[in-house]
């Protein structure tokens, strides 16, 4: 099962520090917490000029954990509960790029804003704070929950990484939740693969 490189463990450290419970609710290995390098900014900027793709991040029920791209200090985590300006203004900073933004007003968890930099990440807005995540067809394989789990894991590496979850068939499809990192998969057999993964407020109907 894939392993969290030592910048992404490290940010974990952070990042469990400074977590905040979700909203709402709508997952190889831990690594030994890493110590910080004073010296690395808090909030990582991309090279001059140039825009950040990062092809990892850590997805949990709290927020998404970006490492840092210097390869230097622990990272940053971007919370739930983080007010919605600060939250765009310092990724956008981090990836060298503003976001593309829209918004629903008929989700089931009431309006929501989306903010979305073209990877299948989009953070989800309410009431002027992040409040959930979800990451879809596109988003890099790097971008994975604590046990290992993102887009493209097998049912077999889900039911290795947590023995036990259930895998419920439904409107929106076959649909697990597994510490509090909700997802749809593309089937139920153990090749299946899982398509959509979210956390804290959703706007899936149902």
């Amino acid at each position: 099962m894939k392993q969290l490189t030592p910048a992404l463990a490290a940010a974990l450290a952070l990042g469990l520090a400074a977590c905040t419970p979700p909203a709402e609710a709508p997952a190889d290995a831990p690594a030994a917490p890493a110590v910080a390098d004073p010296a690395a900014p808090a909030t990582p900027a991309p090279a001059t000029g140039a825009a950040y793709a990062p092809t990892e991040a850590l997805l949990a029920s709290t927020g998404v954990t970006f490492p840092n791209p210097g390869g230097r200090g622990t990272g940053f985590e971007v919370a739930f509960g983080r007010p919605q300006a600060e939250v765009i203004e310092t990724l956008t900073q981090f990836r060298g790029a503003a976001p593309t933004v829209s918004q629903n007003a008929e989700c089931g968890a009431g309006p929501l804003t989306f903010a979305t930099w073209g990877d299948g990440l989009q953070l989800l807005f309410q009431d002027g704070a992040l409040a959930g995540w979800a990451a879809g067809s596109g988003t890099p394989r790097g971008f994975r929950t604590i046990k290992g789990i993102g887009i493209g894991s097998t049912l077999a590496q889900l039911r290795a990484a947590h023995p036990g979850v259930e895998v419920a068939t439904n409107s929106l499809g076959p649909e697990f939740g597994a510490d509090d990192v909700y997802g749809l998969a593309s089937g139920t057999g153990p090749g299946a693969t899982v398509t959509d993964l979210w956390a804290g407020v959703s706007c899936n109907f149902r």
